[in-house]
């Protein structure tokens, strides 16, 4: 019984958020009954189970389960890192109440690790959620110091404040379409206010107001009512798109997040018949500074031999093999040269 009574509540907020009348009501039951008696194989109670998560993915992300919602307890930062010796990676794994004091004292370590020097920072919000909109915007108030609106979710608003330690450095957003709900007001508002630049794919488009409504069986169904809006009242509806588009699919982000510099789809090297093809020495590959000295001294970097008396190559840094990732360092790195401190 409570799963039909839970299958009538989320068709009523179907039909609230849609538009369309409870009348279409009799034709589902008719199809039920229907359906129900004469295929045997399959009870009512899986018929209802079935008929209410079919439902919620339809309506996702604006109704949804509690149960079903991303945890609130998860960490706000699951992973920090410098690369390059200047550019600071964020990894946040809940916009929740604890990531403004974790950011903020996350990025004063590295700052004082890194000889007070940090050029870049990436924020990457792959797979966050959180329904903390006071969070995201107090996150976001670290990279300002001007007075300006940030966020209104109907139950509160928030804007920055005037401050002489903002964060000025260029900052790159990473997103996918995992990233939902108060993440999303958090790349949102930092586009607005010109704090970064946005990178990956489309997100999920679950910043929203919810309510939550208790159901018989002990379960919370969360349902839209309000939307929430960035800068000065742009509604944050449908998601958010990237700024620069980076195709990349969950499964490859999922294992990137634990070692970005794993080639995850390298060719498998050719068997070839020693006998007939004698193994040939690899050429070091020469790095952009080793190009530049050379190109600098006149010196050949063509087929033919190494220089007499050349010391050994310089070795080569890891290559970040994550596309999301390894875009916004090379954007950072880009903006870093011309663009030193963003204007306050």
């Amino acid at each position: 019984m409570k799963t039909r009574t839970l299958f009538f509540c989320l068709f009523l907020a179907a039909s609230v958020l849609h538009g369309e009348s409870t009348n279409a009501l009799p034709t589902f039951q008719e199809i039920f009954r229907v359906v129900s008696t004469n295929l045997g194989v399959i009870t009512s109670d899986r018929l209802d189970r079935a008929a209410a998560q079919g439902l919620l993915d339809e309506l996702a992300p604006q109704v949804s389960l509690a149960s079903q919602s991303k945890a609130s307890g998860l960490a706000p930062l699951a992973q920090t890192r410098m690369f390059d010796k200047g550019f600071a990676y964020f990894r946040v794994g809940s916009v929740n109440s604890k990531l403004p004091g974790a950011f903020r004292s996350m990025y004063r370590t590295m700052m004082d690790t890194n000889g007070g020097k940090i050029r870049g920072i990436v924020l990457d919000l792959r797979f966050a959620g959180g329904t903390d909109y006071a969070a995201a915007a107090k996150t976001a108030d670290c990279f300002l110091d001007s007075d300006e609106p940030l966020l209104d979710w109907r139950e509160g608003s928030a804007k920055a404040t005037k401050k002489t330690d903002a964060i000025l450095v260029p900052v790159a957003i990473l997103i996918n379409s995992d990233t939902t709900g108060a993440a999303e007001a958090l790349a949102a508002v930092l586009r607005e206010t010109g704090v970064g630049l946005i990178l990956g794919g489309p997100t999920a488009g679950g910043a929203r107001v919810f309510r939550e409504f208790p159901l018989s069986d002990g379960d919370k169904l969360r349902v839209a009512v309000g939307n929430v809006s960035v800068g000065e009242g742009k509604p944050l509806t449908g998601g958010v798109a990237p700024d620069i588009a980076v195709e990349s699919n969950l499964q490859d982000e999922k294992a990137y997040l634990q070692d970005p510099y794993k080639d995850l789809h390298a060719a498998p090297l050719a068997q070839a018949d020693s006998s007939t093809n004698p193994p040939v020495a690899a050429r070091p590959r020469f790095n952009e500074k080793e190009l530049v000295r050379e190109h600098s001294a006149g010196e050949d970097t063509d087929e033919g031999g190494d220089e007499v008396g050349a010391g050994p190559a310089e070795p080569e840094p890891p290559v970040v093999a994550d596309p999301v990732l390894a875009r916004a360092l090379d954007l950072l790195k880009g903006l870093a040269v011309i663009q030193p401190n963003r204007p306050g």
